[in-house]
C-alpha cells in the first residue's frame, strides 16, 4: 500500500492564527535561564487528531533550535509513546468535535542524553532566541480513504504533491492540536489549536 505522508511544522514563533495568544504570551518570558532549568525527562508532547488518522510515532520529533551569536543551532529529539486513548467526539451549540485519537510522547533515553548535552553547550553559548518544533508522519490510512484520495490521480502522477482539489473534502476537514508541556508541574501549552491537516503523497 503507498503510504500518504504529511509533517506538520508547529513553529510556536511563527506567525499562524491556529496558534492562541496565550501561548505567544506564555512563550515570551522564556529566556537562557528558563531553558537550562528544562528537565528533558519531563517534556512531553501530545497531539490530538482525528479519526480514523493516526501518526507514526517512531518518525514523531521534538525539534529545538536555538539563536546564538554563531547562528542557530538546531536539534531533533525522537519521540516514543508515553500514553495513547481515545477522545470522545463532542457536540456544541457552535460547533462539534470529532472522535480524536490522543498521543501522549516524551523523549527517548537518547534524545534525553543529547538534550543535556546542549544544555550543557549552552552555558557558553548564551543562546538569544529558541524555536520549538513538533513533527509527525501520518500512518494507517484506511483503505478506502487511501482509494478515494488516489481514485482519479493518473498512474504517473503517484509521487508529487497532490493539489488541494483532488482531496477529498472530509479529510481536508481532518484537524489536529499539538501540545508541549515543559515540567511535571506545568500544564499542557497549546502550540497549534484544531488546524486542518495537509496531505503529500511520498510514493
Amino acid at each position: 500500500m503507498k503510504r500518504i505522508l504529511v509533517i506538520i511544522h508547529c513553529l510556536i514563533l511563527c506567525s499562524c492564527t491556529n496558534i492562541p495568544i496565550g501561548t505567544m504570551l506564555k512563550f515570551s518570558s522564556f529566556d537562557e535561564s528558563s531553558f537550562l532549568k528544562l528537565d528533558p525527562n519531563e517534556l512531553k508532547a501530545k497531539i490530538h487528531i482525528d479519526k480514523p488518522i493516526g501518526i507514526n510515532i517512531s518518525e514523531t520529533t521534538l525539534s529545538l533550535t536555538l539563536i546564538t551569536e554563531k547562528g542557530a543551532v538546531i536539534q531533533s529529539y525522537p519521540l516514543k509513546k508515553y500514553a495513547v486513548k481515545t477522545l470522545p467526539a463532542e457536540s456544541g451549540w457552535i460547533s462539534s468535535i470529532a472522535e480524536r485519537t490522543e498521543y501522549e510522547l516524551v523523549l527517548t533515553e537518547e534524545a534525553i542524553e543529547n538534550f543535556n548535552i546542549i544544555q550543557h553547550k549552552m552555558r557558553t553559548e548564551k543562546p538569544t532566541g529558541f524555536e520549538f518544533e513538533v513533527k509527525f508522519k501520518l500512518k494507517d490510512i484506511p483503505q478506502e480513504v487511501l482509494n478515494a484520495i488516489l481514485k482519479d490521480i493518473p498512474q504517473e502522477m503517484l509521487g508529487v504533491t497532490l493539489p488541494i482539489k483532488d482531496i477529498p473534502q472530509e479529510m481536508r476537514d481532518v484537524t489536529f492540536s499539538i501540545f508541549v508541556k515543559l515540567s511535571d508541574n506545568s500544564d499542557y501549552i497549546t502550540l497549534i489549536d484544531n488546524a486542518s491537516l495537509g496531505f503529500e503523497n511520498n510514493g
